[in-house]
């Protein structure tokens, strides 16, 4: 009897190593690290590469936590502060973004998105009255590494008064 559970602790250990190996083959597989059938001279970094590419051509949708302190006797008087939830977009495909809030680039009338590093711009001009003066531009930032989202509006004089400040993740939908 001894004899076969010795043999039984070696299969068991076999089983047990190849399900190991076969674990990291699947990650490694599905993380891109090995591929078959890969194209003969494309290297990992290409291979990289052209995910990030991919990725960019997707919507994406952000729920943001944004702390708005906005004017309320013209530019002068005491600021009002309170908090909301609100959404946001990027449109990589079509160079464009928006963001839901009082002082919206909305989605039916999105901005041009710019890229720089890690950064997202959107702006769209405007001529509208607010605060006693005339806006003449909107705009926001996501930092795509922190999630830390910035919004402003430009006056008619070159100033910026910044209205809302926050922090955005991406939202993630269920695949039902």
């Amino acid at each position: 009897m001894p004899k076969s559970t010795s043999v039984q602790t070696v299969l068991i250990s076999a089983a047990a190593v190849a399900a190991l190996f076969s674990g990291l083959g699947w990650l490694a597989y599905s993380e891109g690290w090995i591929q078959f059938n890969a194209p003969s001279g494309q290297s990992g970094e290409e291979r990289l590469t052209s995910k990030k590419i991919s990725e960019l051509d997707e919507n994406i949708t952000f729920l943001c936590e944004a702390n708005y302190s906005v004017p309320t006797n013209g530019l002068e008087g005491p600021n009002k502060v309170y908090k909301e939830m609100m959404a946001a977009g990027l449109d990589y495909k079509n160079k464009a973004g928006w963001y839901q809030g009082n002082y919206s680039i909305s989605e039916s009338r999105k901005g041009a998105l710019v890229l720089q590093g890690n950064k997202a711009f959107v702006s769209r001009p405007a001529m509208f009255e607010r605060f006693g003066v005339m806006v003449t531009s909107e705009q926001f930032t996501i930092d795509r590494t922190t999630g830390e989202f910035n919004q402003s509006l430009t006056i008619k004089d070159g100033r910026k008064i910044e209205i809302i400040h926050g922090y955005c993740g991406k939202l993630t939908k269920a695949p039902f």
